[in-house]
C-alpha cells in the first residue's frame, strides 16, 4: 500500500481517489486546478463534436439535446463520459489529442465532416488549428475555465512535510508546473525530495524541473498503466 496525492479537480479526483482505494492505496486529494463552466453557443448540427478531456465531454455535452450526433474522443476515460451522457454514436480514439488527428482526418477527408472541439480556455494542443492546416473545416468553443489553485490544505502540508506521501499524481502539464509552483511559493521544493512523480505521460513528465525523488511516467497514457507505475 502507498499513499497517493491526487491533484486533479476536484470532480475528477473523487473517481480517482475511490479506484486508488479499492485497489488498497491511502489517498491525499490536493487539486490544483479548479473547474468553471462558462455559457458558450452550442455548435450547429452539421458539425462533429471533438473532446479531449472528461471536462470538455461533462461541460461541453451536457446542454446538447442531439444525442446522435457524432462524438470524436480522446481516451476511453472521455468517451465513456459522452456515453454516460447519452450519446450513442461516440468515437474513441487514442489517449492524446495528437494520436486523435489521423482518425479526424479520415473521416474529415472521406465523409466531407466539419469539427468542432469543446475545449477549456487553456489548449495545450490547437486540435483545430491543426485540422484546418490540413484543409478541413474546424474551430474551437471554449466550454470551461480551468482555474490553478495555489494552496495546500494544513493536512496537506503536514504530509509533505512527514514524508508520508509516497507518490503525487499527474495528469497534465499544467497541473504539474502549478505544484512545482505552489511548493515553490512555500519555500518548501524541498517536500518534492520526499516522495516520487507519476505521470500520465512523457509530455506531464517533461513539465517538472523540482528535486522529486524520482519522475515515472505511464508507457501509454490510461489510467490503468498510471497505477501500474506505483507498483514497486
Amino acid at each position: 500500500m502507498k499513499t497517493v496525492l491526487v491533484t486533479r479537480p476536484i470532480e475528477e479526483a473523487t473517481p480517482t481517489a475511490e479506484k486508488l482505494e479499492a485497489l488498497g492505496h491511502r489517498v491525499i486529494i490536493a487539486p490544483m486546478i479548479q473547474i468553471d463552466p462558462v455559457s458558450f453557443e452550442i455548435p450547429d448540427e452539421d458539425r462533429s463534436l471533438i473532446v479531449t478531456s472528461k471536462n470538455g465531454a461533462r461541460l461541453g455535452l451536457a446542454n446538447i439535446g442531439n444525442k446522435d450526433r457524432p462524438i470524436f474522443a480522446v481516451g476511453e476515460e472521455t468517451a465513456n463520459e459522452a456515453r454516460r451522457l447519452g450519446f450513442t454514436n461516440v468515437t474513441a480514439g487514442p489517449g492524446t489529442a495528437r494520436q486523435l488527428v489521423p482518425i479526424l482526418l479520415e473521416c474529415g477527408i472521406s465523409e466531407k465532416r466539419k469539427y468542432t472541439h469543446l475545449a477549456g480556455n487553456v489548449i495545450s494542443y490547437n486540435i483545430a488549428d491543426v485540422l484546418r492546416q490540413e484543409g478541413l473545416d474546424a474551430d474551437s468553443t471554449i466550454t470551461y475555465q480551468s482555474n490553478p489553485l495555489r494552496s495546500f490544505s494544513a493536512g496537506v502540508q503536514e504530509a509533505m512535510e512527514e514524508g508520508e506521501i509516497d507518490a503525487a499524481l499527474f495528469y497534465s502539464p499544467r497541473t504539474a508546473t502549478t505544484f512545482e509552483e505552489t511548493t515553490a511559493e512555500y519555500g518548501r521544493s524541498d517536500w518534492l525530495s520526499k516522495m516520487d512523480a507519476v505521470c500520465l505521460s512523457t509530455r506531464v513528465a517533461q513539465n517538472l524541473i523540482g528535486p522529486w525523488r524520482s519522475v515515472r511516467y505511464a508507457i501509454i497514457p490510461t489510467e490503468k498503466a498510471l497505477f501500474s507505475q506505483l507498483e514497486d
